[in-house]
């Protein structure tokens, strides 16, 4: 781990050195940029890097190792390796009104609710059905014509009857009632 350890820190070092060489040098012409670069590696030297144009903070590296190094002494050894990948990149646009005209005069797709598009929405399916069903209606108006039907058979059984008794011949009582 001291190692490791070591190997980054000295790399930073070096990195942080070049770039203040870098810094500290004349800029080079346009043209001579490429030339420069061509020349140094044909003399032997290694070209410099400017590490502030590549997006690198030596404080957020630093920090890094602090981080990895408490990582590795809580796994307690450095044979576990942990990769963490960060991707930057720009979101899609997301358009809210995609398929709405918002200009003045513009035509709606769909207006404000009517009042019964309002109350099928808003009321229950068990209370939307009608107040009675109509199968107790049908019963009920059965039970009726039965009923009628039974008090016509009493009335005239009891008109038959008086016929019997005003003749004078001995009849049975009528069974029903009214």
């Amino acid at each position: 781990m001291g190692q490791m350890r070591t190997v980054a820190l000295s790399l930073l070092l070096v990195a942080a050195v070049a770039g203040t060489a870098r810094a500290q040098a004349p800029a080079p012409a346009e043209g001579t940029a490429a030339t420069s670069t061509a020349s140094q590696a044909a003399d032997g030297q290694e070209p410099t890097v400017d590490a502030t144009k590549m997006g690198v903070s030596l404080s957020r590296i630093q920090k890094e190792l602090r981080v990895s190094a408490a990582r590795e002494q809580v796994s307690g050894t450095p044979f576990k390796l942990e990769y963490q990948v960060q991707v930057y990149g720009t979101a899609p646009r997301i358009d809210i009104l995609e398929d709405f005209d918002t200009s003045r005069g513009a035509p709606l797709q769909y207006g404000a609710p009517t009042h019964q598009e309002f109350l099928n929405h808003w009321t229950p399916q068990a209370y939307r059905s009608p107040r009675v069903p109509l199968s107790s209606i049908a019963g009920w108006a059965l039970f009726q014509l039965v009923k009628r039907a039974d008090k016509s058979k009493c009335e005239q059984e009891i008109a038959e009857y008086r016929a019997l008794v005003m003749q004078g011949v001995p009849a049975a009582a009528p069974r029903c009632t009214q």
